[in-house]
């Protein structure tokens, strides 16, 4: 009789354990910036500027018919893990909130239907001799129809100008994405370059009216000097 008061016991303990809600989470991307870089072996005399960018964008997204969660760090590319079981998850800056799935009633839990994410045109690294311009559309130098003009009038007068219609927007120089660089102040006034230092974010609507940002990830010491740049270009 004891024995069967026991399982009875054990059997009424593992209900209500089972029966208890899964708990919420709070999940944080893990990275605070993320750094993208060639790990050939070079020849002797080459070397490579990675490309380092803070979490741009946070979302989830669908792969292999399961939810996962993305963190979306610019150009230098994205980490992601599954979703908890059994929970609904949801994007926020920084990270994802997931809450338990609880059915009071057999109606079915409408998904909520996720923005789409930012569609990228064209991305890469450039490098950008003194006096030469660069087009962040095709990602090129020294092309005709440039966005952007590496301007010298002496060793030391250095601007940043737009060309053929693009516009350009430094503000406060931080990694703003997409969306932030889309609701920028334009303007077509050049930029000395001592006002872009290595690690700044510019923000450029080019002259076929797609929203880019570049940053800069390395200045020549001697003269002339050459910029080395990461950008990208959204659709």
């Amino acid at each position: 009789m004891r024995s069967l008061l026991g399982g009875i016991a054990a059997a009424f303990a593992f209900f209500f354990i089972a029966a208890a809600p899964a708990a919420a989470e709070s999940i944080e991307c893990p990275l605070s910036q993320a750094r993208r870089t060639i790990t050939n072996e070079l020849p002797s005399g080459w070397w490579t500027t990675p490309i380092v960018n803070t979490l741009t964008e946070t979302r989830v997204q669908d792969i292999g018919g399961d939810p996962a969660l993305m963190c979306v760090y610019g150009p230098s590319g994205s980490v992601q893990r599954n979703a908890p079981a059994n929970h609904n998850c949801t994007a926020r800056t920084g990270g994802f909130e997931c809450t338990p799935r609880i059915r009071l009633t057999p109606i079915p839990i409408p998904t909520p239907t996720l923005p789409s994410p930012p569609q990228t045109h064209s991305t890469n690294s450039l490098e950008v001799p003194q006096t030469w311009s660069f087009d962040l559309d095709a990602g090129n130098v020294g092309a005709d129809g440039a966005d952007l003009w590496f301007r010298a009038e002496t060793n030391t007068a250095l601007f940043i100008e737009p060309r053929n219609g693009a516009q350009i927007a430094l503000g406060d120089r931080s990694n703003r994405g997409r969306d932030g660089c889309a609701a920028a102040s334009f303007s077509t006034t050049r930029v000395p370059l001592a006002s872009i230092p290595v690690g700044s974010y510019v923000c450029v609507r080019t002259n076929e009216g797609r929203i880019s940002q570049f940053r800069m990830n390395a200045i020549s010491a001697s003269s002339p000097r050459t910029l080395s740049i990461g950008y990208t270009t959204w659709r």
